[in-house]
C-alpha cells in the first residue's frame, strides 16, 4: 500500500492522519454496566492493532470497587492473552 492508499476499512478524513488509517469506532453498550467503543488502527509502522476506551459503572465504593476494577483488569487480560494465542496459532497455519 503506497502511503495516502486507505485500507477499504478506513474511515478517512479527519480520522485518519500522521500516518495512521483509523476506522469508525465500533461501539458496544451494556445498559446499566457501560460501553465499550473498539477502533481498528492501522500504525505507521504497518502493523495493525485495535485500540479499546471504556467505561462501567462500579457497584461499590471502597474495597468493593476496587476488588471490581481488579476482576475485571484480569478479565481484560485474558481476553488479550486467549487473543494472542488465537492469532499466533492460526499466523502458524
Amino acid at each position: 500500500m503506497r502511503p495516502y492508499d486507505h485500507p477499504e476499512w478506513c474511515a478517512r478524513g479527519h480520522r485518519c492522519g500522521l500516518g495512521e488509517h483509523r476506522a469508525h469506532p465500533v461501539v458496544m453498550q451494556v445498559d446499566g454496566v457501560g460501553k465499550v467503543l473498539l477502533t481498528r488502527v492501522l500504525g505507521t509502522n504497518g502493523r495493525e492493532r485495535m485500540e479499546l476506551t471504556g467505561s462501567a459503572y462500579l457497584t461499590g465504593k471502597g474495597p468493593a470497587a476496587r476488588r471490581q476494577v481488579d476482576r475485571t483488569l484480569r478479565g481484560f487480560a485474558d481476553v488479550l492473552s486467549t487473543e494472542a494465542t488465537l492469532a499466533g496459532a492460526a499466523a502458524a497455519r
